[in-house]
């Protein structure tokens, strides 16, 4: 249900080609919510069908016709209605987290292996999140207002980050030794 809402806010910004919103979710939200490209061009004919976006074909020499999909009225109440929800926690469905759950299963030099490749991703990710910050308070633009809530889910981002840092480099440096209570349990 959410790649329905952010192709709704991604068209609500600016209409779009599906090539066109698969380069903004990678440019921008693919740290909340990422989908390929059959995910986004099957969800944006659902959009379509049920009256949320409209689509206009442009055509193009030796190509097919380009799609650039607009939200409609209609759209922008259920974009509206869902963002105007109470915020729940989210289900989770983490492959990372439950491969470390069951970690006990592998080999323990496999494990702290991969937890510390993991890390180093976490790292770079973060690493990149603080910079798009940085470029976008440098440059804010017309729309700093609008990116206001943009930004507070990058920093949610960046501290979620901090945060698995934190615990792995704690697990990985605790290497041979009992972890104590409150670090982490199984």
């Amino acid at each position: 249900m959410s790649l329905k809402f952010a192709l709704l806010g991604l068209v609500s910004i600016r209409p779009a080609s599906g090539y066109d919103l698969k380069r903004s979710i990678e440019r921008s939200i693919y740290y909340i919510w990422n989908a390929t490209s059959p995910q986004i061009y099957s969800t944006l004919r659902k959009l379509r069908d049920e009256g949320f976006i409209t689509t206009e074909y442009l055509p193009q020499e030796g190509k097919p016709d380009k799609q650039i999909h607009t939200i409609t009225d209609r759209g922008r109440d259920a974009l509206y209605k869902f963002v105007s929800e109470p915020i729940r926690s989210s289900i989770t469905r983490d492959e990372v987290l439950l491969r470390i759950f069951l970690g006990n299963f592998t080999d323990d030099r496999i494990m702290r292996e991969e937890l510390r490749a993991y890390l180093e991703r976490i790292v770079e990710d973060r690493t990149y999140l603080e910079s798009v910050e940085t470029r976008i308070t440098a440059h804010p633009g017309d729309h700093l207002e609008a990116r206001k809530y943009q930004l507070l889910s990058l920093r949610v981002r960046v501290a979620q980050y901090r945060a698995m840092e934190a615990e792995l480099s704690f697990f990985l440096a605790a290497e041979g030794k009992d972890i104590p209570d409150g670090a982490g349990s199984q």
